[in-house]
């Protein structure tokens, strides 16, 4: 008998679709680090001031201050993409949003390539955000619904994976392109990353969650055999049904005012604190100083000379993004193996640790202190603070506030790397070499936030995370808050699954797999006892 398609892990044509959505994930972190290695060039015009035809080498700006609502304009057109988003996507599906939106790359890049004024670069900077904003809030909750629980736990990282390899790229040709005229060619392939974008994803399939919402059964059922290839899916496929029935009959998807104002079926004030505040703490955990300011920080303990392209700033800034990388994959697989919330308390503390290591090494000039420091603060960062919160707002919310869920919480964080853009400058003026005490306090609050709040969604189905936890605002410590990873379904044999489950095909309300003590509950009325 074929595999039961709910203990999938990752499949090829799963990796293929993930791999066309993240396109646009990967353009998000190609215009955050656009700015970061030919930032002195760009701002205090160190290279000098001259005209190439129509075109000025530099757009100089005298202020930090301004300079940081520059760098920070983008953070506010992904706030805008993301809560844009939410209802095109509730309406229209994840192909024609992750397709259509990747065309405002096109107008952005040709507004920061052939940019003369400080306005027209952060118009442009708004517009590419707007297109990474919805890219991300799509991505991040279409992995969630083409995955099995057990593919989710890997691929659930999939934003800030793309993210940082749009990073590294850019730092990569940063190192050419950063002298003008050329640092207007690094800004104009965003465009044609946007283009790829949209003549690619609609080879890509439709959620299949979302078709089944939309009553397109027969095209979902054709989808969700493309992403479970070579199993048995009827299981599957009839559990979607009718866990899309019994939501429609408790309520339509919800917005965002309902959420926040709490106008939903189930109680999802704890998960809301979660996802937005995890994502609040990514942003505030210093992450976004160093990819925007990594080079300026480095350079003042190496002294090198910003107009000297490539530095050895720069370069370093490089193989940080490199490592930055490597250690996101890294995260994703470690994530697997010890659950979310362990890697999320240690990558906090890591990050608190190395931000309380940056501050001697900057006040005594020891570049070699520094640098490894802040290589090893970003590392510890894409391990777990980076991709995990992403991925918290598909593993712990109903289908029916998705999408509103992930809106919020990625709101919050593009507003919060709207702030650090906006106040890093000014602070490190003021703070000088003590501005990481800043983040080492704010990485220690988080992690006590999620030792005590935040639940463990490895590998668990998001039916049963979400009746356990949708009881309002409460500690998640003791054996009363923890579930079995759906990966025990693996362990059943056939006679025991069709004794808990006489028939789902039968008309009455969805059947927990767990009659049987020996699978956990999805819809039981007690917290299963372990």
């Amino acid at each position: 008998m074929p595999v039961d398609s709910r203990t999938l892990g990752v499949t090829p044509f799963q990796a293929y679709c993930a791999g066309l959505a993240a396109i646009g994930s990967f353009n998000f972190g190609w215009n955050i680090g656009s700015v970061n290695i030919p930032g002195d060039v760009l701002q205090n015009c160190v290279t000098g001031r001259k005209y190439y035809g129509p075109f000025p080498s530099c757009i100089f700006v005298g202020s930090n201050t301004v300079w940081g609502i520059v760098v920070g304009s983008y953070a506010l057109g992904a706030f805008g993409g993301a809560v844009i988003s939410n209802p095109v996507i509730d309406r229209m599906g994840y192909k024609f949003t992750l397709s259509w939106f990747a065309l405002l790359n096109v107008a952005g890049a040709l507004l920061l390539s052939l940019t003369t004024k400080v306005p027209q670069f952060i118009i442009g900077r708004i517009l590419v955000g707007v297109a990474a904003g919805a890219a991300n809030n799509a991505l991040s909750t279409y992995v969630s619904d083409i995955t099995t629980p057990r593919a989710r736990t890997i691929m659930g990282g999939m934003v800030q994976l793309a993210c940082n390899m749009g990073i590294m790229v850019d730092n990569a040709c940063a190192l050419g392109l950063a002298p003008p005229p050329r640092w207007r060619i690094l800004f104009s392939i965003t465009g044609a990353l946007g283009l790829l974008n949209f003549i690619l994803f609609p080879f890509a399939k439709e959620s299949p969650k979302w078709l089944i919402s939309k009553g397109r059964h027969e095209e979902a059922r054709e989808s969700l055999q493309c992403f479970r290839k070579g199993t048995y899916i009827d299981d599957e496929f009839d559990e979607m049904v009718r866990i899309d029935r019994i939501n429609k009959e408790r309520t339509d998807d919800v917005n965002v005012i309902q959420l926040v104002r709490g106008d939903t079926p189930d109680n999802l004030r704890h998960q809301l604190l979660c996802v937005s505040s995890l994502l609040f703490f990514q942003q505030f955990s210093g992450i976004n100083a160093v990819i925007f300011y990594s080079t300026s920080i480095i350079n003042k303990s190496t002294g090198g000379n910003p107009a000297n392209i490539p530095t050895l700033a720069q370069i370093l800034s490089f193989l940080i993004s490199v490592a930055a990388f490597v250690f996101t994959f890294f995260g994703m697989l470690v994530g697997a193996y010890i659950g979310r919330r362990k890697l999320l308390i240690f990558s906090h503390m890591m990050m608190a640790i190395f931000s309380g290591i940056i501050v001697p090494g900057s006040v005594r000039s020891v570049a070699a202190l520094v640098v490894v420091a802040v290589f090893c603060f970003n590392a510890f960062f894409n391990v777990g603070v980076g991709p995990i919160p992403w991925a918290t707002a598909s593993e712990m919310t109903p289908r029916y506030a998705m999408t509103a869920m992930s809106g919020i919480g990625t709101g919050i964080g593009y507003i919060s790397t709207f702030a650090i853009g906006v106040i890093f400058p000014p602070l490190n003026n003021w703070w000088g070499n003590y501005t990481f005490l800043f983040f080492l306090v704010w990485n220690v609050i988080a992690a006590l936030f999620v030792y005590f709040l935040v639940p463990e969604t490895r590998d668990r189905p998001i039916e049963e995370t979400v009746r356990l936890h949708s009881c309002g605002i409460h500690l998640v410590l003791g054996s009363k808050w923890e579930t079995d990873p759906v990966s025990k379904l693996a362990d059943i044999s056939d006679e025991e699954i069709n004794s808990a489950v006489p028939s789902l095909h039968a008309d009455e309300p969805f059947p927990s797999v767990l009659a049987d003590e020996s699978v956990p509950s999805l819809l039981a009325d007690e917290p299963p006892k372990l």
